[in-house]
């Protein structure tokens, strides 16, 4: 078996394994976990269509390719299910695993892409979207083969394939995601800005490029208006500007991009202090590998800045920083340490000022939003021996790193460092998914509601998320908010019921005109289903 067999079967063997352990088994508990799953239904029943209805109205807010192709893996069965709508995030996550592999060994070497693929499956954020029929994986896979093909494009030599890839890929990210998916190019211009070697910008094509670009993501804008011009005007100025507009500094907002990029990388992120100071010294020094790591700064950067100044803040939105970092942590080990007595030194300052911020950074946001969040107890240790294999998992990987930065026997070492921090993320997402279903059990409180919902073409849902209702009941749900919204979707229907919260259905000043058929719990809450008298 060749030297380059041998670190492929590492990745074929790890990637498969991390993206595919429990693949199906999260239950989809929120409007967002279940919209392209309902969608897919709606392709699967009503046919191959550009706009697929959600819930009666066609979707314009992004493109469906993610809502197709669950459909299309869930054709042989003829239905959608937890398992099939996951399984396109399980095989971007597979697929993205292998572009930063190859990206690694085009930039570092054969050890190090092996080390960042590696990584880039073993944090949190990797194994959580994986499984999750949502578009973020998916555009992240897009996002780092297009960013491949840009490393490929600004070397000596390149061959003009590769910027056909760069923004081929590019385009492909938007049809997963919308505009999103444009982060390939402003990474591009921003290592352009920051590379003070002459020519970077003719090298980045832009002439022939951004007319592809613009002739490949057209159709979807084009048929939009020509299908809707109003409804995708509201899509382009609520959902593709005010979105994601910066908003004004608040301390939830100054805080949540380092809380949400810590989140997505642990457990990886504990390594990231030492692997960022190593990184500007190589830059700033202009040394061996420093216009290859400057791409690596620039591509984090750049995502931790587009996806932090933006209104909305999504733990999500930060999968993007995994390659990056993934490759600059292989970068490290790889070339780093075995070269540099510098970059085997640990900044314990470092760590302990970090330590410090983050438990600031974490008090002031707990405080903020008014204490600990409902559902806080799901994400907790349950048990003693829950907490004795996550901390297990982790020491191993601190305790194998520090060995083996320190002995520069890295290979052995990131082996054991390896298997301890896909320990701990597997470890904790079995125990938490198993609370969190028990929490959201929408599956068997829409078999229990079934029966009592007879005929009822509509039902409406006021307190609890209409999606996961609309796709494990396999019918139309729409949330209301007002009574007005109430009585409007309710009317004509019969029979006319809706599920409702305690809370909401106890400050109803139509109290009396509704007969509870069904009592249960979904989401920590109480809720009722009730028909109209």
């Amino acid at each position: 078996m060749t030297r380059l067999s041998r670190h492929l079967l590492w990745i074929a063997a790890a990637a498969p394994v991390m993206a595919g352990v429990e693949l199906g088994r999260r239950i989809f508990a929120n409007n967002d976990d279940a919209r392209f799953a309902v969608l897919a239904q709606d392709v699967l029943s009503q046919g191959l269509r550009f706009f697929p209805e959600l819930n009666g109205a066609p979707y314009y807010n992004k493109p469906a390719l993610l809502a197709w192709l669950i459909a299309l893996v869930s054709w042989p069965g003829g239905d959608v299910t937890q398992l099939t709508a996951a399984l396109p995030s399980a095989a971007a996550g597979v697929a993205t695993a292998f572009a930063v592999w190859a990206l690694g060994r085009d930039m570092f070497g054969l050890e190090a892409g092996t080390y960042a693929a590696l990584v880039a499956v073993a944090t949190q954020g990797f194994f959580l979207q994986a499984r999750l029929p949502l578009p973020d994986m998916l555009m992240t896979c897009f996002i780092t083969a297009g960013l491949w093909q840009f490393w490929r494009l600004t070397q000596d030599g390149a061959r003009g394939v590769h910027w056909l890839g760069f923004y081929g890929c590019t385009a492909a990210a938007f049809w997963a995601k919308g505009p999103a998916g444009f982060l390939p190019l402003a990474v591009a211009l921003g290592w352009a800005a920051a590379t003070p070697h002459a020519g970077a910008w003719r090298r980045l094509r832009l002439a022939p490029g951004l007319p592809v670009l613009a002739l490949l993501v057209a159709p979807w804008w084009l048929l939009a208006f020509a299908a809707d011009s109003a409804a995708i005007r509201d899509t382009v100025v609520v959902d593709h500007l005010m979105w994601y507009l910066p908003q004004t500094l608040t301390w939830k907002s100054v805080t949540a991009p380092l809380r949400n990029s810590f989140g997505i990388l642990f457990p990886w992120v504990l390594v990231l202090p030492i692997v960022a100071v190593q990184a500007v010294r190589v830059v700033r020094a202009r040394g061996d590998g420093g216009d290859r790591v400057r791409v690596l700064l620039v591509w984090a950067l750049v995502t931790l800045v587009v996806v932090g100044v933006s209104r909305q803040q999504r733990l999500r939105y930060y999968l993007p920083l995994v390659p990056p970092v993934a490759l600059l942590i292989a970068w490290w080990l790889a070339s780093a340490v075995p070269r540099s007595r510098e970059a085997a030194r640990m900044p314990w300052r470092t760590y302990a000022v970090g330590a410090a911020a983050l438990g600031v950074i974490t008090a002031g946001v707990l405080v903020a939003g008014g204490g600990l969040p409902r559902d806080a107890s799901i994400s907790l240790p349950g048990s003693a021996l829950e907490v004795l294999v996550l901390a297990g998992g982790l020491l191993t990987m601190i305790g194998a790193l520090v060995w083996g930065v320190r002995a520069k026997r890295v290979g052995r070492a990131f082996a054991v460092a390896w298997l301890g921090s896909a320990v701990f993320v597997v470890g904790a997402y079995h125990w938490e998914v198993g609370r969190f279903n028990a929490a959201h059990d929408f599956p068997r409180v829409s078999q229990r509601m079934k029966p009592a919902l007879q005929n009822a073409p509509v039902v409406a849902t006021w307190g609890v998320p209409e999606l996961p209702l609309s796709f494990y009941m396999n019918r139309r749900v729409v949330a209301v908010e007002t009574n007005a919204e109430l009585d409007r979707v309710m009317a004509g229907a019969v029979p006319a019921v809706a599920i409702m919260t305690e809370g909401v259905l106890a400050s109803s000043r139509e109290r009396e005109r509704f007969a509870v058929l069904v009592n249960d719990r979904l989401a920590l809450r109480s809720v009722s289903l009730v028909r109209k008298e």
